[in-house]
């Protein structure tokens, strides 16, 4: 599928071989592969949905009246979602009057710079430095970040495990916790995986691992971190970019679900600009 995924600049993390593998067994992801493009499928609560083609912007007509055929074909309507705004854009202008539009605000993507993450530097990013020098001060002689091996993957299991079970058990973060571990168990099978973290007194706190959705962009799929330990979080997002990605331009950390929390902090990090992502419906 990589030559498909090169052919597409779509900046959602959806778009990413790694992040439809993960979910996979959550959304039922699959695709139909055809000679000049990919049609991608999944499951929700909703049914049957398509996402975005991936093909060369040429082929695009010709992959919507594929994937409109197919929902025909089996009797239900079209229903897409994670499409993005100039994909949206073409759906208007190509095919007038037959959808109606949502806007997916919680499915947004968070993107930074990431030179500033790296290096924390300036005012907006005062607190968060205050943060990882305060981490750094605490345990200057007693942590190590390090990527993480293969004979450590079971450390972050458990750790992920640690995580999911203190808090409650919603769907979510069910789906999640299985999604680690699958991607986990298979690492060896992606080389352009990266997974860092955190060891404080040879004690893993801290894990995170991320790959490229372009030349110039890394997404980060998973990071997790013992929330007792102030400043943290702060660390291993940049020790981990200062490490694995040393010279990507921009950083995806993905969605916040809708989760008041989790948005407040991506937010915190001051995005240079939101993956705006609607779902498409078709009328009656």
């Amino acid at each position: 599928m990589k030559p498909y995924f090169q052919k597409v600049d779509y900046e959602a993390c959806e778009y990413n071989f790694i992040t439809l593998y993960m979910w996979q067994t959550v959304y039922d992801f699959h695709y139909i592969k055809r000679d000049d493009y990919i049609l991608l499928f999944g499951q929700s609560e909703e049914g049957v949905f398509s996402m975005m083609p991936l093909c060369e912007p040429d082929k695009l007509a010709s992959a919507f009246d594929d994937i409109f055929e197919i929902f025909r074909s089996s009797g239900q309507k079209v229903l897409m979602k994670a499409v993005t705004e100039p994909v949206k854009g073409f759906i208007e202008d190509n095919y007038p009057q037959m959808f109606e539009s949502h806007t997916d605000r919680d499915n947004y993507d968070y993107v930074y710079d990431a030179e500033s993450l790296r290096s924390l530097a300036g005012r907006k990013m005062h607190s968060k430095k205050n943060h990882f020098n305060g981490f750094v001060k605490e345990y200057q002689d007693r942590f190590v970040y390090k990527a993480i091996e293969k004979s450590e993957f079971e450390e972050c299991l458990r750790l992920s495990d640690k995580w999911a079970f203190s808090r409650e058990k919603d769907r979510n973060l069910i789906g999640e916790n299985l999604a680690i571990k699958k991607v986990l168990k298979n690492a060896d099978k992606f080389s352009c995986l990266k997974i860092g973290g955190i060891y404080i007194d040879n004690d893993l706190e801290a894990f995170t691992f991320g790959d490229l959705i372009n030349s110039q962009m890394a997404v980060i799929h998973i990071e997790k971190a013992n929330p007792d330990i102030r400043g943290i979080y702060s660390a291993v997002n940049k020790l981990f970019l200062e490490n694995e990605f040393p010279d990507v331009e921009f950083v995806n950390r993905e969605d916040d679900l809708g989760i008041e929390g989790l948005r407040k902090a991506k937010l915190s990090y001051k995005p240079l600009r939101l993956v705006e992502k609607y779902t498409l419906t078709e009328r009656q």
